[in-house]
């Protein structure tokens, strides 16, 4: 049997002890990182947690003599390209300090597309040249429009799930279109016993907050509409019934104070409309008029 190198006991010694003195030990994936924002994340997180980048084998030997309740239940998420974050943040409160930390990057050639990866039609800043054949070597249609290189039709470049290939990739960056979002991603944490997933971790204050205000949303509506009685949409209910009565009473002239100069607009005639003309009277009719009721009168009082 080969010796154990000394370097490597005191290695997982002293990350056994780094790990049952933290609250919270976390482990992400740095798949895909690059260095200079591996070193900015520390950066950031100095103080708060402590990351290390190691074989899953240190780590799973370190486990074994790790004297913490379930930690062991952290082993089965030892896999690929693994860092080990010791912290005193919560679960919730790492993932979303290292979920906000993320960027936009380059593709370099052999990434998967987390999403389509659409070229638009766009006028370029490149002249006429060698660009247009690679433009074309990766099927994009070009026109040559005042002297630049024009991508004429909207493209779908590459499609989610895909392998994004060194030409595209080339292509992509001299567009300046960034489609990989990189970070560390949160596999799973312990705490106090409890292990977390990435699931149960991704709902943070914030998520929780738009959720509850959706399902708030959610219920009132359906409150209203059944006029169930909560207080909650009383005053929504009260503008509502305002606003029919009021309807009906505009409808129906029905005169109330307030509301009269309303009913008045709505009954004036509208423009252009026409008024009945009334009968023109003559003033020999009104004298025959004002002869015969005199006549009357006498006849009354002569019987």
């Amino acid at each position: 049997m080969s010796k154990i190198p000394a370097w490597k006991v005191q290695y997982v010694k002293k990350l056994t002890s780094e790990i049952e003195k933290s609250p919270v030990t976390a482990l992400v994936s740095i798949k895909g990182i690059r260095t200079k924002q591996l070193q900015g994340i520390r950066r950031a997180l100095k103080g708060k947690a402590t990351i290390r980048v190691l074989r899953g084998t240190l780590l799973e030997k370190s486990m074994e003599k790790v004297k913490l309740e379930n930690i062991k239940k952290l082993e089965p998420f030892i896999s690929g390209q693994i860092a080990l974050i010791t912290t005193e943040l919560s679960p919730v409160m790492l993932y979303s300090t290292l979920h906000d930390s993320r960027q936009k990057a380059a593709a370099r050639g052999g990434e998967i597309a987390d999403e389509d990866i659409i070229i638009p039609a766009k006028e370029t800043n490149f002249p006429p040249g060698p660009m247009i054949s690679e433009f074309q070597k990766v099927g994009l249609v070009t026109a040559i429009e005042k002297g630049k290189i024009v991508i004429k039709k909207e493209t779908t470049f590459v499609k989610k799930g895909e392998k994004i290939n060194r030409d595209k990739a080339k292509i992509l960056e001299k567009l300046e279109i960034l489609p990989l979002d990189i970070g560390l991603d949160v596999i799973s944490a312990y705490e106090d016993g409890v292990i977390f997933d990435r699931e149960s971790m991704s709902l943070t204050p914030k998520v929780l907050v738009s959720m509850i205000a959706t399902a708030f949303a959610g219920a009132k509506a359906v409150a209203k509409s059944a006029t169930f009685m909560v207080k909650e949409i009383v005053p929504d209910l009260v503008v509502k019934a305002r606003m029919e009565a009021e309807a009906l009473a505009i409808a129906a002239n029905f005169v109330e104070e307030g509301k009269i100069d309303i009913i008045f607009m709505n009954s004036q005639p509208s423009e252009g409309a026409t008024h009945e003309s009334k009968p023109e009277v003559k003033e020999e009719q009104v004298e025959e008029k004002k002869e015969e009721d005199v006549g009357e009168g006498f006849g009354a009082l002569f019987g």
